[in-house]
């Protein structure tokens, strides 16, 4: 592939990421003001980017050809983003409790850096404190149709920005054949995490996106420390610090890892200068600027960055959330077990038990699991244990095989170093989605042999392709899972509707429901059905609703 289609590829990888980077800037801004989230600041955003993005990268497209196409080509990932996330529903516990209610407050008037939300308003302990780097954004988004899953659409965005970055890089240094190069860039996007949360509004698999995203990007700066790198490499600091508190930890590591590397092992003063000042300056702008709510209110009213994690008057949420037979167990017995058992969501409550496997084998119940939103036990898939043995095996015979040249490999194994790093220093590591950088270390491993041994290992190599693919193929039936629930709720709707009265319903846990009622035109009333009959639950939901009667030959859609 030549010179001009990579540069197309990294542009328009770039375009996303900073578009969304200046979405948040841009609202945040306006919450600074007394502006309110409105439906001309995501068009404005990516105007924005393109006006920064034409002078930060004018030395590089060298052709206003390129500078267009990755215009255009931005242009029709957004509108497809859009238009995907706005057929599917997000049916997470998650989404329905408390992210799908913050969009929503974003989009109505709600100004974090002004005011905190009442207690009254569902699940506003969380709203207020946690970060909001991946609401505000798609809060812009939903603006712009009046449909809140419109929001998903940011996901799919950063899916195809990473898709893109890594595919630049790969054929750039020209180390893979082009098919190859391509195999391993969907691998690497198709983080089961990051897979698992597009069609919700959970936060994790952004992370996943975004870390990727700051490997690859890295690289290219080492590479060529251009502006339009600089500024893609600072919007990713932006976006990751403020996804959730977790990510601002990963984000600061990986920095510090990186311009640790700059300045011991690969040292360029003008590098590691532009580096160091780009990351400096875009954190900075990450805590005390996009940052504000929730660190810089937090730490002044609960005098800690992360509560109500840490700090006074601390919540625990893991308690409700940790499986059985996990009380008293140290983080590493925790990983341990988790990586070997069966791919499945044990919790407290759930009356299931984690169940070790011999790695490479799967049964039904870890191919259904494998495609959950935030699966507790072996999260990664189905296959990952097999895989985490067959890269460890891998990596030993690269050793041996390089002997003294161990340090060609040296990049390759920094970065396993840093992903391991980060995985010890989580204490609840076991739970998939709070290390989703994980499923990378198998994926650097395998481009290592492909680097340094060419033929030896070729039955291994294969072996790991067949088992990553078979693995992701597991993840990828959300997709299948998420259409069937979509349908089902669509006819539940529209049941309801086509009643033409009142529905009485308790939202419980799910109240950011109501918008679907209100977005279908459903009148409804609250209140409390514990005692009544004839209840049902809304597919997916933790909410019960009272049909009314209505015509006779209405059928009620069944969940499988």
């Amino acid at each position: 592939m030549g010179e001009n289609k990579v540069k197309l590829l990294l542009s328009t990888g770039g375009l996303l990421v900073i578009t969304i980077a200046m979405t948040l800037l841009v609202l945040t801004a306006g919450f600074f003001a007394g502006i309110n989230v409105s439906k001309w600041q995501f068009p404005l955003s990516f105007l924005l980017t393109a006006v920064v993005y034409f002078y930060a990268g004018k030395s590089y497209y060298q052709t206003v050809s390129i500078y267009f196409q990755s215009l255009l080509s931005g242009i029709i990932v957004i509108a497809v983003s859009m238009i995907i996330a706005v057929n599917f529903y997000d049916v997470s516990y998650d989404g329905q409790s408390y992210h799908m209610e913050e969009i929503y407050q974003l989009k109505n008037g709600w100004n974090p850096t002004r005011e905190l939300l009442p207690p009254s308003v569902n699940m506003a302990l969380y709203i207020n404190h946690y970060s909001k780097g991946v609401e505000i954004p798609q809060s812009a988004l939903y603006s712009l149709t009046n449909r809140i899953e419109t929001g998903k659409a940011t996901n799919f965005i950063l899916l195809a920005a990473a898709f893109c970055l890594t595919l630049s890089l790969l054929l750039n240094f020209s180390i893979l054949s082009t098919s190859k190069s391509v195999l391993l860039s969907f691998l690497s996007v198709l983080n089961p995490v990051a897979v698992n949360q597009l069609f919700s509004t959970y936060v994790d698999g952004q992370i996943a996106i975004l870390l990727l995203c700051f490997f690859v990007t890295a690289i290219w700066v080492i590479r060529d420390a251009s502006y339009f790198n600089l500024l893609l490499l600072a919007s990713i600091v932006i976006i990751t610090a403020n996804i959730k508190f977790t990510g601002l930890v990963y984000i600061v590591l990986f920095a510090v890892a990186f311009l640790a590397w700059l300045l011991f092992v690969n040292y360029n003063k003008v590098i590691f200068q532009k580096a160091f000042y780009a990351i400096l300056i875009s954190g900075f702008v990450a805590v005390f600027v996009v940052g504000y709510n929730p660190y810089v209110k937090n730490t002044i009213s609960f005098h800690h960055p992360f509560y109500p994690l840490m700090g006074e008057n601390k919540v625990d949420i893991m308690g409700h959330n940790l499986p059985s037979g996990f009380e008293g167990r140290n983080g590493v017995s925790k990983f341990f077990i988790s990586l070997f058992a069966h791919t499945d969501n044990v919790m407290v409550g759930n009356q299931k038990q984690i169940e070790l496997k011999v790695p490479f084998t799967f049964n039904k119940n870890d191919i259904v699991s494998s495609y959950a939103i935030d699966t507790r036990i072996a999260g990664f898939g189905a296959l990952f244990s097999g895989i985490m043995l067959l890269s460890v095996l891998l990596l030993v015979l690269l050793l041996k095989k390089t002997g003294s040249q161990w340090k060609t490999m040296k990049s390759g194994i920094y970065a396993l170093g840093i992903i391991i790093l980060s995985v010890i220093l989580l204490p609840e590591s076991w739970w998939a989605r709070y290390v989703p950088q994980l499923w990378y270390f198998p994926l650097i491993i395998l481009l290592m042999t492909e680097l340094y041994i060419k033929e030896k290992i070729k039955f291994l190599k294969i072996l790991m392709y067949l088992c990553l693919l078979v693995n992701v193929s597991f993840t990828l039936l959300v997709f299948r899972y998420n259409f069937a629930m979509t349908r089902l709720i669509d006819t539940q709707m529209q049941q309801m509707k086509e009643t033409g009265q009142t529905i009485s319903v308790q939202w419980n846990s799910a109240e950011a429901n109501r918008i679907r009622f209100q977005e279908n035109q459903i009148r409804y009333t609250s209140r409390d059905l514990e005692k009544a009959p004839n209840t049902e639950k809304i597919i997916c939901s933790e909410a019960s609703f009272v049909m009314p009667s209505g015509p006779a030959d209405l059928q009620k859609p069944t969940q499988k």
